[in-house]
């Protein structure tokens, strides 16, 4: 489902900071408003943050950084475009908690990385038994 407005926003001059996003500009707006369950012209802070809950883990890595101050030029477009209420104020704060939400997701997905030093074969087992690894846990 496409929004009318998302499809107004992308094609009006207020888009152009983030045109380098391309098709994903469209595809995040559209998961926003649709997660939102409201129309562009009623949507309120609870129903920003639960959208934003929703849609930014499951979002592109690459667009984390992106993605939170472009729904907040939406947001202020649409505060013309669309009649939304207080649109500066609620543009300031999907703004706020769409990078508060990248950043606790870009933690979660940090690589893990093991610290342990390799055991190498020739190495004494860690097992305690003396043996060499590759005569004890390593065969």
């Amino acid at each position: 489902m496409t929004d009318r407005h998302v499809a107004e926003f992308v094609a009006a001059e207020a888009s152009a900071p983030h045109r380098h996003m391309g098709q994903d500009m469209a595809d995040i707006l559209n998961a926003v408003v649709e997660a939102s369950t409201r129309k562009v012209g009623e949507l309120d802070s609870a129903s920003l943050d639960r959208a934003l809950s929703s849609v930014i883990p499951r979002m592109k890595k690459v667009r984390l950084g992106d993605a939170p101050r472009m729904i907040g030029a939406f947001l202020e477009w649409a505060g013309g475009a669309a009649g939304l209420k207080d649109a500066a104020a609620l543009a300031k704060e999907a703004v706020r908690r769409g990078e508060e939400i990248a950043r606790e997701d870009e933690k979660k997905r940090a690589p893990v990385v093991n610290r342990a030093a390799a055991v190498n074969r020739n190495d004494p087992c860690p097992c305690g038994s003396g043996k060499k690894y590759k005569k004890c846990c390593g065969s």
